[in-house]
């Protein structure tokens, strides 16, 4: 079982999140989308990452294993969840209207190019990788690292159908901006 404290603490800061999120909502008027299966590959690595990322009182034999006893790694974990919901925070300010929870292209999408996407393609979703990362760490079990990997999976996933929307958007200058940007890290050349 996860440090309490930490636990609690990092559960309200996704809370606060997820409030935050919310509280953007907004309607959109789409020009395009593309649509998923219920029964997609990308909608079970969703449903698996909730779970085994979030409730790790649902781990039951191996998954329930630890892998770490340290409270450093615990508190790094917390550390992490901060700066990816931050960092999350602000690649969805940057997006402003042309955030959407689907993948669709809006009446009037523009490319976004600055602040964090001037390096990543898709640094939201980096971020919620990084929290989950530091939920992981927390709760230190192998269920906690499964519920990461469906993560990296449903993220991955979504990106590629987001990807191909945008490239049959914008063409070229997609083509040029994916060709000097990471996809969920960095470049290399822009390290």
């Amino acid at each position: 079982m996860p440090t309490p404290t930490l636990w609690s603490q990092a559960n309200i800061l996704w809370l606060v999140f997820c409030l935050y999120f919310l509280s953007n909502f907004r309607p959109i008027r789409t020009k395009s989308s593309s649509a998923v299966s219920v029964f997609s590959v990308e909608r079970l690595c969703l449903l698996l990452t909730a779970p085994f990322a979030f409730f790790p009182r649902t781990h039951l034999g191996p998954l329930a294993l630890h892998f770490h006893h340290s409270q450093g790694l615990g508190v790094l974990g917390f550390v992490l969840v901060v700066a990816g919901l931050a960092f999350s925070a602000w690649a969805r300010d940057v997006l402003g209207r042309n955030w959407s929870g689907r993948v669709v292209i809006q009446d009037g999408h523009q490319l976004v190019t600055a602040g964090p996407y001037a390096y990543i393609r898709h640094p939201l979703y980096t971020g919620l990788l990084v929290g989950i990362a530091g939920m992981s760490l927390i709760a230190a079990d192998l269920g906690s690292v499964l519920g990461f990997l469906f993560a990296v999976a449903f993220f991955w996933l979504k990106a590629s159908r987001e990807e191909r929307m945008l490239e049959n958007e914008f063409g070229p200058a997609y083509t040029y901006y994916r060709s000097h940007t990471g996809a969920l890290l960095p470049r290399l050349n822009h390290v």
